[in-house]
């Protein structure tokens, strides 16, 4: 039996994406070819990342439970070794240092995990079943920790852009104060994790896009907002306030970039996944709502560390977007971001007055609408998601 891998980088937003894009990908191969792959996805973040998981299927593919309850299956062992690849601590520099020492040990166990027969886990009813991983046709991967030997790989940043140009561009930056000679150390690691790819997605809007010089590789390919754009919501809530998305990346958040949302002076709206993870002043008054939600008349703005799964989601839904200010020991990713949200006008960053910048990304939002136009005008829509879903079938039934 023929199977789909996914694997992706550190954080919520990664392994939500990838599974919608796996999503995605079974519902364009059912139209044109009759026929769904079982989902290998690596498990990470136990406990955490099935109920998000549970949260985002539910909430953009209502029937997907019913119709098709067999098809995500869970890899334990994979998502071991992935979990020791992701970012863990506040200090971008302690990260790269691990990946530096531990690659090659990590990527030579993942070879041999996907060199043979393993048990899986089903995601819904937790049913445990063999399979064989030398059957996986195809890899869908999202700003990958790790090179595998599977045959057809796709891969898309998720905004981030590819990790060897991250660190390139970061080595040559004046404002990125982190060690340039471990960076540069971390360079081939960073080109091996994402060779052989088929097809590179590089999203538009993304990290690169205040660079109107650059250009694309042979094998790459612009992409809308790596999103389902979410839908108007009409759920009544208790007052105006500001959706508040905490990163997933686990050391980043701890690090005080969200003090500032406690002076904003407005209700917090926050997923219910992360409301117990929140600072305690602000989880007393924080009221639960998930992501898909956030298209409502009362919320005004979003604030977040500025990840573009996050900026997307804000744009797409024409609200404001509030990001704190790079910290110095975070990934460089973070400051090219800041710059491309500054420079197309979708957000603004948080200053020394909290309440002018939030005004500031409210007005801003009023001109998002022409730009998600301008977006559909390229691109003929604004789900990436299913865009990038759509190229990737196209190619597998050219290749069969």
């Amino acid at each position: 039996m023929k199977l789909m891998q996914t694997t992706f980088a550190h954080g919520n937003g990664p392994y939500s994406r990838c599974l919608e894009w796996a999503i995605s990908v079974n519902d364009e191969l059912e139209k044109q070819t009759g026929k769904r792959l079982p989902i290998v996805l690596p498990l990470v973040y136990p406990g955490r990342q099935e109920r998000i998981m549970k949260e985002e299927i539910d909430s953009k593919y209502p029937s997907f439970t019913t119709d098709h309850p067999n098809e995500i299956w869970l890899d334990r062992t994979q998502g071991e070794l992935l979990h020791k690849l992701m970012f863990k601590s506040q200090s971008y520099e302690e990260n790269l240092d691990f990946l530096i020492s531990e690659y090659e040990n990590i990527e030579n166990q993942m070879h041999t995990h996907l060199d043979g027969k393993r048990v899986l886990e089903n995601f819904l009813t937790r049913e445990m079943q063999v399979f064989d991983l030398r059957d996986i046709e195809f890899q869908l991967g999202l700003n990958n920790r790790v090179q595998t030997p599977i045959p057809i790989q796709y891969y898309t940043a998720g905004g981030a852009g590819p990790f060897d140009e991250i660190l390139e561009r970061a080595i040559k930056d004046p404002e990125v104060k982190l060690d340039k000679d471990v960076m540069k150390r971390a360079i081939p690691i960073a080109k091996r994790m994402i060779e052989n790819q088929k097809i590179i997605f590089s999203n538009d809007p993304g990290v690169f896009s205040y660079d109107g010089s650059r250009i694309l590789g042979d094998n790459e390919v612009l992409t809308p907002p790596f999103v389902h754009p979410p839908k108007q919501d009409n759920t009544s809530l208790p007052g105006k306030g500001i959706y508040f998305l905490m990163t997933g990346i686990d050391g980043v958040r701890e690090g005080g970039m969200y003090d500032s949302i406690k002076k904003l002076g407005m209700q917090i709206y926050a997923p219910g996944f992360s409301i117990n993870n929140l600072p305690e002043n602000i989880r007393e008054t924080a009221i639960a709502l998930e992501p898909s939600k956030i298209n409502n008349p009362s919320i005004l703005a979003q604030y977040s560390r500025a990840g573009w799964s996050s900026v997307w989601l804000a744009h797409m839904a024409e609200k404001g977007f509030l990001s704190p200010r790079h910290d110095d020991k975070d990934d460089p990713e973070i400051l090219f971001n800041l710059r491309g949200i500054e420079k197309l006008g979708l957000g603004a960053i948080i200053n020394s007055n909290p309440m002018a910048s939030l005004q500031r990304a409210i007005e801003l939002s009023k001109t998002t609408r022409q730009y998600n136009q301008g977006l559909v005008e390229k691109y003929g829509t604004i789900d990436g998601i299913r865009f990038s879903a759509e190229k990737v079938v196209s190619d597998l039934v050219s290749l069969s």
